[in-house]
């Protein structure tokens, strides 16, 4: 290591260790291996190496782009430029970095699956995560905010593994799957070891890192717009927290209109109902038919686990990042000082959060074609549980993550144990009031409810539960930033 790498390599761990990232990594691996080891020995390899591609090897499509983001926004980008440090050995160093995390907690699962052919798989690990780091901050650009990064993550991201799930679910089989790197890298993260797919993973990565260090640590002067171009304020009627919640709900419109983020959850909602839709009917047929599984008995999970837990956490999570947002750009400290009040933003988008969830919930469940056991009372009280369960991560977020990059660090760690409860559906007795600890647990069971009184006694369960956390955690915000 050369003498001016050595003091960036040290600020770089410095800097993962103040933001949490390998807080974040080992608490996710340690949340893994008991699930891996509760598998069948049979299942282990397979679950290990989807397990790698979509959530170890992806640490960079988090971290890079909040690290980045934060650095521009703290002027470090900028003062690259006065020293003699290239951006391509920054860049070289944060990579590497992104990808050691990612090889020491495939290690740790490595160990406990017992996977003969580990040295493929860490040779998969080490380039599949240096591919998402750079592709994480080719997306991030010169963008000033993550909402933008967002909004851009599925437009390139899923095009990318979308033939690598084709192919490794087996409902696909083309050679033409492999022009996405991706396909490659499953096959390298399973253990199969193809010279092809390395070279050609190395060729992408090859080309991102040259369009990495032209857009990503570029700097150029910001051009502000010319005079006449801004729009034209007026002041809103009505009472004082009228005003304040227009206000808001106003800058929150633009910011996501502006980022384009907006319209794409209004596309992204309806494709996930009509996934779900797909794979309810054609899915299970072609389940039975091609491998002789009747999976009709876990609908009622899946169907928990994208329109009951996932879209009021994509909500509650958005949400959450517009704090952060927020937070970065002093806002919060600054209302503390104005009549409008922190505590008017809080009711402002937890209520606001709280609606989405309901809409994306009733859009997703009408276009899904779901059935709740006690037909529209049902579902009523299922939007009713999982709407409140958005508030959950959006708290998390707001009140536990310092800035964006904790934020997308929180973001690792809160994901597993939000989604875990859906397990309830398979625990009996006893033990299953466990999952009730989570109220995402609560919102499942409403949806699984089959008398009135269960789908009221778990629809109170999870509005309770998710109002306390909530009262907790806004507690601890006020504190934090008063």
């Amino acid at each position: 290591m050369s003498v001016s790498t050595a003091p960036l390599v040290a600020t770089e761990l410095r800097l993962h260790r103040r933001h949490h990232v390998l807080a974040a990594t080992g608490a996710m691996t340690a949340l893994w291996v008991p699930l891996l080891v509760a598998l069948p020995a049979p299942w282990r390899a397979d679950a290990l190496a989807w397990l790698l591609l979509l959530d170890i090897a992806t640490l960079g499509l988090y971290f890079a782009p909040a690290l980045a983001v934060v650095e521009r926004a703290n002027g470090v980008t900028a003062a690259l430029r006065l020293t003699r440090l290239t951006p391509l050995r920054a860049l070289a160093v944060r990579v590497a970095t992104l990808a050691l995390w990612a090889v020491g907690a495939a290690a740790v699962l490595l160990a406990v699956t017992r996977v003969a052919a580990w040295p493929t798989v860490l040779l998969g690990v080490v380039l599949t995560s240096v591919l998402f780091s750079l592709l994480a901050i080719a997306m991030v650009g010169r963008a000033e905010t993550l909402t933008t990064y967002l909004a851009r993550v599925p437009l390139v991201a899923g095009p990318l593994l979308l033939p690598a799930l084709l192919r490794g679910t087996g409902l696909v089989d083309s050679p033409m799957l492999a022009l996405s790197p991706v396909t490659g890298a499953l096959d390298l993260l399973t253990g199969r070891w193809s010279a092809a797919h390395a070279g050609w993973l190395l060729v992408a990565i090859g080309l991102l890192g040259l369009m990495v260090v032209r857009l990503g640590f570029d700097v150029r002067p910001q051009r502000f717009a010319p005079a006449g171009r801004w729009p034209t304020l007026r002041p809103f009627a009505g009472p004082r927290w009228w005003r304040v919640a227009r206000s808001y709900a106003t800058t929150d419109v633009r910011t996501l209109l502006g980022d384009r983020l907006l319209l794409l959850l209004l596309v992204g909602v309806p494709i996930i109902a009509v996934a779900v839709r797909v794979a309810s009917g054609v899915g299970l047929d072609w389940l039975e038919q091609r491998h002789g599984v009747d999976a009709s008995q876990h609908l009622p999970v899946m169907w928990a686990f994208v329109l009951v837990v996932h879209l009021p956490v994509m909500a509650g999570t958005l949400a959450g990042l517009l704090f952060l947002e927020d937070r970065d750009a002093d806002l919060l400290p600054a209302l503390t000082t104005t009549r409008a009040s922190l505590h008017t933003l809080l009711a402002y988008r937890l209520t606001v959060t709280v609606t989405a969830a309901a809409a994306f919930m009733a859009a997703g469940m009408l276009i899904a074609g779901v059935r709740h056991p006690l037909g529209w009372p049902g579902l009523l009280l299922t939007a009713l549980a999982g709407a409140t369960v958005s508030v959950v991560p959006a708290m998390l977020l707001a009140s536990l993550g310092r800035d964006r990059v904790q934020g997308m660090a929180l973001m690792k760690m809160m994901g597993l144990p939000l989604y875990v409860p859906i397990a309830w559906w398979y625990v009996d007795g006893p033990a299953g009031w466990l999952f009730g600890l989570i109220p995402t647990g609560w919102a499942a069971q409403t949806f699984w409810a089959t008398s009135v009184p269960q789908a009221l006694g778990f629809g109170v369960g999870a509005m309770a539960s998710s109002a306390v956390l909530a009262v907790v955690l806004a507690r601890h915000l006020l504190r934090s930033v008063t």
